[in-house]
């Protein structure tokens, strides 16, 4: 099973990339994924839109299917940078009547580090955009409330929050979404959920199979309760239904592997995704013989990360 589990999923991978030149305009609004860089000006905490600008004047611009907003952070635009793009997109939602994908968040700088850029709200996007199918969002979740508490919206397929940090209210926020056909969905967690129960809480409704019924690919990365999420996942009715669990970048150790070694539904998927955690090699040569594609790419030791109940996630800031 070499294939690719992203061809079963709407990625931004599906397009190629492209940063956009306006010299050059764009060339194939169908094929490729078009980027704009938002930086601050010189002198000033204000974001330059002039090359979002130039693209919305491009004469294929209602044609583009998907767009990537990448936002220069600085210190002293991290609370204020997100809401001026934001309302730039979604003002901009009748010259983009096709968009199928967005990206909008900082640019990675680092595999173990996310960005400090604050999130407002994804609940605008939404809403200007009803025939959206990907949204991907990348920044800092714990300062503000996102205000998307069980919003509707028929045709989104996949969504991806990638922060260091998340909160209990956006993280209960986003878990509640009404997405009767989303099939991707990816949430890296982090430092800030209160305690083990109250995300199991949380989560009860996705693993039941009541929320997001088209669910299957479930990625719950960056966890400090990695453990405990194996095994509440294999003994849930969501195992029989996924193509692919990830649980990357996370604190998983033996205890959850074994759970996952114990589930014989493990078996059904395409892909089990354990990067970046913390198993050791015997156990790794084990979950290896699992009837299914296995990622175990880069497992590190007790000494990076710590031991038993303290060991910390991939992800830290």
């Amino acid at each position: 099973m070499s294939e690719s589990y992203n061809q079963f999923f709407i990625k931004l991978e599906n397009w190629k990339y492209q940063e956009f030149n306006p010299q050059v305009g764009i060339a194939d609004p169908i094929s490729y994924a078009y980027a704009i860089q938002f930086q601050t000006e010189n002198c000033s905490q204000s974001i330059n839109l002039e090359p979002f600008n130039r693209l919305l004047q491009d004469t294929q611009i209602s044609q583009l299917q998907a767009l990537i907003c990448k936002i220069g952070y600085s210190y002293s635009n991290d609370n204020t940078s997100f809401g001026i793009v934001l309302e730039a997109i979604c003002d901009a939602c009748e010259q983009l009547p096709n968009l199928q994908a967005l990206f909008i968040g900082d640019t990675e700088q680092h595999e173990y580090r996310k960005s400090k850029l604050a999130i407002f709200d994804i609940r605008p996007i939404l809403e200007a955009f009803p025939n959206l199918q990907l949204l991907k969002v990348r920044g800092q979740f714990y300062q503000y409330l996102l205000e998307c508490e069980s919003f509707k919206h028929e045709n989104l397929k996949t969504l991806i929050i990638e922060t260091a940090d998340i909160n209990s209210d956006n993280f209960a926020q986003i878990c509640a979404l009404e997405l009767p056909n989303l099939e991707y969905l990816e949430l890296w967690l982090g430092r800030q959920l209160p305690h083990s129960t109250f995300v199991m809480d949380v989560l009860k409704p996705i693993l039941d199979g009541e929320k997001f019924p088209k669910l299957a690919y479930l990625g719950l990365r960056s966890s400090e309760f990695s453990d405990l999420l194996a095994e509440k996942i294999v003994q849930s009715p969501i195992i029989e239904r996924l193509l692919v669990l990830d649980l990357s970048k996370g604190n998983l150790s033996e205890r959850g592997a074994q759970a996952l070694l114990n589930c014989p539904a493990i078996n059904q998927l395409h892909t089990l995704n354990i990067s970046n955690n913390c198993l050791s090699e015997g156990m790794v040569q084990r979950l290896l013989q699992l009837n299914c594609q296995v990622i175990v790419d880069a497992q590190e030791s007790e000494v990076y990360r710590g031991c038993s109940e303290s060991r910390y996630c991939a992800l830290y800031e």
